[in-house]
């Protein structure tokens, strides 16, 4: 029996050398995606994000938070929200819409909070640690500022950007971070809203997370 293993393993190591899609070769990968102006990068990362179902408000600067934040509110009838304590944005989602709604920050560990998240949290709030224009992807690296589970449970997600946190691509991303020195230790890559198409192959919103992501981009600061 064993002769027999030792056989079939040196016959699939034998077939799987002869694979000639396994040697090396000297083809290059495709030339990443490029801006030639900030202008052109903030276009495509607009566009890309609205192909795949997101919604995009870009405002001149932060004060506008004031206006828009409870126009989006009132739009979708938001009762409850959920934002971080100390995020880049916090004290601005509190001064805009805790006139307007119940607003939470995440205070508990997170199996306190876990049901109020799940069955009572209209929307979440979060800053972003950049954008990437060729797939209109957000970059999220959570903390216990802004923790993960912001983005991927509630209904809606609300995320809010400068445009000079938007690069190119994801190499650009990678060499401007210096990733090669180290890693993130959680990086949260969102490119629209939640979908999938298990189920028959039928595209659907929100199976595992949240059916609605409305980005707001800063495009003066």
């Amino acid at each position: 029996m064993a002769v027999s293993n030792s056989n079939a393993k040196q016959n699939i190591m034998q077939r799987l050398a002869a694979v000639s899609a396994l040697a090396p070769t000297n083809q290059t990968s495709a030339n990443a995606w490029q801006a030639s102006s900030p202008e052109q990068a903030l276009a495509r990362f607009e566009q890309s994000l609205m192909a795949a179902h997101a919604d995009v408000i870009i405002l001149e600067n932060s004060k506008q938070l004031s206006v828009c934040l409870p126009e989006l509110q009132q739009q979708h009838q938001w009762q409850t929200a959920l934002c971080g304590e100390d995020g880049e944005w916090s004290k601005a989602f509190s001064l805009a819409l805790a006139e307007h709604l119940q607003l939470n920050h995440f205070l508990q560990p997170f199996e306190q909070l876990k049901t109020a998240l799940f069955d009572s949290t209209d929307v979440t709030l979060t800053g972003c640690a950049a954008g990437i224009a060729d797939t209109g992807t957000l970059v999220l690296k959570p903390s216990a500022d802004e923790p993960r589970s912001l983005s991927l449970i509630a209904p809606c997600h609300v995320a809010v950007i400068k445009a000079s946190q938007i690069v190119d691509n994801l190499s650009q991303l990678i060499s401007e971070q210096h990733w090669h020195k180290g890693l993130p230790t959680n990086v949260v890559l969102i490119s629209g809203p939640s979908k999938t198409a298990d189920i028959q192959q039928t595209l659907a919103y929100g199976a595992h997370g949240p059916s609605q992501l409305i980005v707001i981009v800063i495009s003066g600061e």
